[in-house]
């Protein structure tokens, strides 16, 4: 192995900073690229290792994170593949991200679900990751590093089978507060969907918003946030239902 390369997809930050905690394990240069603006085709040899990490959206990938994904080859590379999601629902993510790379010629040599602060409701999974996470985290990383050390490159079991999710668009508006918007652009810069008009920040295309909280996260000013009454009434009762803790799961 010559090169650790970090591929994410992270609009709220907190894929990106798993997918670097398991790249710190690992004694190599490491490169990265961002499926929020990284829409290029992209391959990768036998002698590399890619560790991958998406974001669960109500039991899917994202749509343009997979298709972006999608133009990522492989030719008998090593991988790591990981989806985080807000101790929610893990859904069928893992395994449509297990498909995707198998199908572009990734050796899956571990993969696994972790758990990071909801991106939408606040309430849910709090400090998430925290010191027992990372700890759980850096021991699979290890492991993985055992397995490419030790020439064991065939693709990992994961059980179960996909539930058939819906892929659906969550029904939550997001405002800006024109009195706190700053005009700095960053949310028109940081949009994977192209639907915050270049010429107008605080407005938003609804049609083309995956409400994937990248604007929101981004903005310095704290100007954009989730509003409306469907968010509103869901918040309360997504909360209460996601309150017990779900543990990290890993395979190898």
């Amino acid at each position: 192995m010559t090169n650790v390369t970090k591929i994410f997809f992270s609009p709220s930050g907190t894929t990106k900073e798993v997918v670097a905690q398991i790249a710190g394990n690992f004694e190599s240069s490491e490169e990265e690229y961002d499926l929020l603006n990284f829409n290029s085709t992209k391959e990768f040899n036998e002698d590399d290792l890619v560790i991958i990490g998406l974001p669960i959206f109500a039991g899917r990938l994202p749509k343009t994170a997979s298709e972006r994904l999608a133009k990522i080859k492989g030719n008998n590379t090593p991988a790591i593949a990981v989806t985080n999601y807000g101790n929610a629902n893990v859904g069928d993510a893992l395994l449509e991200l297990r498909d995707i790379l198998v199908e572009n010629n990734f050796n899956i040599i571990g993969a696994g679900t972790t758990i990071s602060h909801h991106s939408i409701f606040s309430n849910v999974a709090v400090g998430r990751p925290d010191e027992d996470d990372i700890a759980k985290i850096n021991e699979f990383a290890q492991k993985c590093k055992s397995k490419l050390e030790s020439g064991e490159l065939e693709n990992v079991e994961i059980p179960g089978e996909k539930q058939g999710i819906e892929l659906k668009q969550l029904p939550f508006l997001i405002g800006c507060d024109e009195t706190l918007c700053a005009f700095c652009y960053d949310c028109v810069t940081v949009c994977p969907e192209k639907a915050i008009p270049d010429d107008d920040p605080v407005d938003t295309d609804f049609d083309l918003c995956s409400r994937c909280t990248a604007c929101i996260s981004i903005c310095p000013e704290d100007a954009r946030s989730f509003t409306g009454e469907a968010f509103e009434s869901k918040k309360p009762v997504f909360e209460e239902a996601n309150s017990e803790r779900k543990e990290p799961e890993f395979y190898l």
